[in-house]
């Protein structure tokens, strides 16, 4: 039984059939072009195949895509030619898999930090939290939960709570960190206990729009210090650091955005 004979069993219209062999078509070229086989793509090779697709492709569209190869790999598994499914788990929600082209470099990220001004109290709090972000990728709502017993001096590190959608960890300090922080426990983090920690950040934000044109916002921050420790950290590590619950989070920076990050390094150090 060939591969239209398969479809034809689950009973899909003339049209959908069609588009199937089409999805299959197009996915085995792009096999060739990537010097893969069928045997040794994985799930992560797939992740750079949905990014490979014309970005103005719609979410339906290349959900699409990924079912056919699923359907293609589920003929081959009952035909015995091939015993994995790499697209079996593999579905896109939303934007999922977008990540930004123009990374900003780790010299960047220390950039902004570094010259981010500590005279008054308020300064000095949004300078502690712009370094939470940058060194170790906190996201807002784990701002909101810091605890003086949570930063550890002596040893250099933080522990940051688990939440809904984060994953608890402990992790370690920078240096240019540490004056600032003793600081920030005693006097300023009191303080913030009840207030609103949106007003810090956007002030934040705010801040670093004025003076640094490629900046984003404080979300494009930690995508690119997560797309850093990929480059040079085993995927577990990662998912770790990034508190990320589920692995296939940590898989979309490791591989997707491997090109951009090139990219982005190549641009802020050129060849001479």
């Amino acid at each position: 039984m060939d591969y239209s004979e398969y479809l034809q069993t689950r009973n899909y219209k003339r049209k959908t059939l069609e588009s199937y062999l089409y999805y299959r078509d197009v996915f085995l070229k792009w096999l060739e072009r990537e010097n893969l086989t069928l045997e040794t793509c994985h799930y992560t090779d797939l992740l750079s195949y949905t990014k490979a697709l014309k970005p103005n492709r719609s979410q339906s569209n290349l959900n699409g895509h990924i079912r056919g190869v699923k359907y293609y790999y589920e003929y081959l598994q009952k035909e015995g030619a091939i015993n994995h499914n790499p697209a079996q788990k593999l579905q896109i929600r939303g934007r999922g898999l977008q990540l930004p082209a123009d990374l900003l470099a780790p010299e960047e990220l220390d950039k902004l930090y570094q010259e981010h001004p500590a005279e008054t109290l308020p300064q000095k709090r949004n300078k502690v939290l712009l370094g939470l972000i940058v060194y170790q990728g906190l996201q807002e709502r784990e701002l909101t939960t810091l605890e003086a017993q949570d930063i550890n001096l002596e040893r250099g590190t933080i522990k940051v709570k688990p939440s809904g959608k984060s994953n608890g960890r402990t992790l370690k300090l920078e240096a240019v960190q540490i004056l600032l922080l003793q600081q920030f426990i005693s006097e300023i983090l009191p303080e913030m206990k009840n207030q609103n920690i949106k007003s810090f950040t956007g002030q934040l934000t705010y801040y670093l729009k004025k003076r640094y044109p490629k900046f984003k916002n404080l979300l494009h921050l930690r995508t690119c210090l997560i797309s850093h420790w990929a480059a040079k950290k085993n995927l577990r590590e990662v998912q770790y650091m990034a508190g990320h619950k589920n692995l296939v989070s940590t898989e979309v920076y490791k591989q997707v955005n491997l090109q951009d990050l090139k990219k982005a390094l190549d641009q802020f150090h050129p060849l001479k």
